[in-house]
This record gives C-alpha cells, sequence and structure tokens, in this order.
C-alpha cells in the first residue's frame, strides 16, 4: 500500500481525505499545529512539523519523509510551495505539485495575470484602480484564503486599504470586479503533464474555505480550464478558481498551484490525482466524474481531558 502524507493537515479537507482514501493508500498528515489535525484521524497518523518559514522546515520534512517511507507527499500550504517544489527537482521528496516554476509564476497574482491574458480580468497595480472604474477588487500580490481581499468602492475607500495593507502599494493589485457563478476547479494531470482531470464545482457558500459547494459539468468552464493546461502542460494537481459571467464569458481570477481544500469533493466524485500521479492511468479522454455531488462543511466540537 502506498503511502502518502499530506502536509496542512488541520486543514478543512484533511478529515474527509482520511475518510474517503485511507482504503487505498496509508495516510499521514503533518501540520505545525498537530493538535488542529482532526481526531478521528489516528494519533500515528498525525504529524508536527515547524512552519514553512523556519530553517528547520525543510530537513524535517524531509526526515519525517523517509521514516515513513512515503511515497508521496502532498503539499497542502502556500507558504511552503516553493521549498517542496526545490525538494522535488533535488530529488528529495516526490511530491503532487506542478513544477517549481509554475509555483513561482502562480503565487504571484500580478505575474499569473499577466500569463492568463484575456482570459484574466483586468488587472493593474493597486494605486492605479481608477482606471479599472469602482467598485473594484484589491487584493495581495502573494495570499491565500481570501485574505486581504476587498471590494473597493471609491477612490476614498481604496486609499484607506493601501493605507491599512501591510507592505508598500507595490504589494497589491487590483481587479475588475467579474459578477456570477464562481467555480473552484481541481486539475489532475499524470506525470507527464497529460491532463487527465478537469472537476468544475461551483461555488455555493465561500468563508475563505469553500463551505458549500457542487461537481457540475459546463463545458464553457472546462474548455478554458482546457485552454490554460493546454498552453503549459505541466504534471500534478492545482486549482483553478474563475467566474463564470451571465454572457458567458469566463474569468479566471487566481490559479493556486497546489492542491485545494476541496480536493476531497472531487475525490468523493471519483476523481483520484494521486492515483492520476503515481500510475500515469491510460486513456485520452478526460476521467468522468461523478455530478451534482454537494459538499456541506459543519463544524464539530471535540471535547479532550487536558490531564
Amino acid at each position: 500500500m502506498k503511502k502518502i502524507l499530506f502536509t496542512g493537515g488541520g486543514g478543512a479537507g484533511s478529515e474527509a481525505l482520511h475518510r474517503l482514501l485511507n482504503d487505498r493508500y496509508e495516510m499521514h498528515f503533518a501540520d505545525a499545529d498537530r493538535q488542529a489535525i482532526d481526531p478521528s484521524i489516528p494519533e500515528e497518523r498525525r504529524h508536527e512539523i515547524p512552519f514553512a518559514n523556519d530553517p528547520a522546515f525543510a530537513d524535517r520534512l524531509c526526515g519525517l519523509f523517509r521514516t515513513l517511507d512515503i511515497d508521496l507527499l502532498v503539499p497542502g500550504v502556500d507558504e511552503e510551495l516553493l521549498v517542496v517544489a526545490e525538494l522535488a527537482e533535488e530529488g528529495r521528496v516526490k511530491a503532487l505539485l506542478p513544477p517549481k516554476r509554475f509555483v513561482e509564476t502562480h503565487l504571484d497574482k500580478a505575474v499569473s495575470m499577466e500569463q492568463l491574458g484575456e482570459l484574466a480580468p483586468k488587472t493593474v497595480p493597486a494605486e492605479n484602480a481608477e482606471e479599472l472604474g469602482f467598485p473594484c477588487i484589491v487584493k495581495p500580490r502573494r495570499g491565500r484564503g481570501s485574505r486581504g481581499v476587498s471590494v473597493i468602492q471609491s477612490a476614498e475607500k481604496l486609499a484607506a486599504y493601501l493605507t491599512l495593507s501591510e507592505g508598500d502599494a507595490g504589494s497589491c493589485i487590483a481587479q475588475e470586479l467579474a459578477i456570477g457563478q464562481e467555480f473552484t476547479v481541481m486539475m489532475a494531470a499524470d506525470s507527464v503533464g497529460m491532463l487527465r482531470a478537469v472537476v468544475p464545482v461551483a461555488v455555493g457558500i465561500k468563508r475563505g474555505i469553500t463551505l458549500r459547494a457542487e461537481t457540475v459539468r459546463d463545458e464553457t468552464v472546462e474548455a478554458a480550464c482546457r485552454k490554460i493546461h493546454e498552453a503549459d502542460p505541466v504534471s500534478g494537481c492545482y486549482n483553478i478558481q474563475l467566474i463564470r459571467q451571465e454572457d458567458g464569458r469566463v474569468l479566471v481570477f487566481e490559479i493556486n498551484p497546489r492542491v485545494s481544500t476541496t480536493m476531497c469533493l472531487g475525490v468523493a466524485a471519483g476523481i483520484d490525482p494521486i492515483a492520476i500521479l503515481l500510475q500515469n492511468v491510460d486513456g485520452e479522454n478526460l476521467l468522468p466524474f461523478a455530478e451534482n455531488l454537494q459538499l456541506r462543511r459543519h463544524w464539530v466540537n471535540c471535547f479532550e481531558d487536558g490531564m
């Protein structure tokens, strides 16, 4: 049985991933806060690692990879991605992650949008947001989980945002405000970059992470995502976030060069990115998935004896 190690193990999808995949793989989860990992996961499968900015992070992660005899590492935290990509390039780990150059490009939202061209919303440095008109979206060039993302209604509110934002104005971008149905799309390719699965997920409720969502077949969304992959056919699994407007136009507002918290919904729908990467699943067509499968996230309260 292959052994898989997920980082960001305290994330919203870990419990479901363990439940869905534990009969196929020996599943392990690591986090800087081990207690954040869902207690339904056996204690011996929960591991503590340093934060990504800790000098000991790379060696500790590689040590865990060797000690547990892990077959595949699945990083889930943006701050870790470049380190993991470098370790993969050096052959110290095998990771479900696109190449380092892809990671570098899409961690910088300004560079990412420039590469996407006509599929991206109009994007300018935040200090030039008035060129787009108001309202518009302003957000950090680097960031995750909707942190620092705001709808800006006026020049006065833009000035306040830039004053309160960390770093200088050049650390933020502004984008045209796209109105329509939001999608988060799982892209899964094999080890040679052949795209094997596209799973569009219509977002219902989002609070930093997606709380309510549903798998759908949408040819317009699928075509846009295939176009992105054809332009840069990387291996591994990544996530595309986009808006399908009422006129049918698709605007991609973010590419996450890693698995997302909705990976568990893709797995529940029948798509296993791990198997796609490790086994190079045969065939030329995209793999089918279960349509209209809904994700609903709820809080669970755990009580433990502190003694």
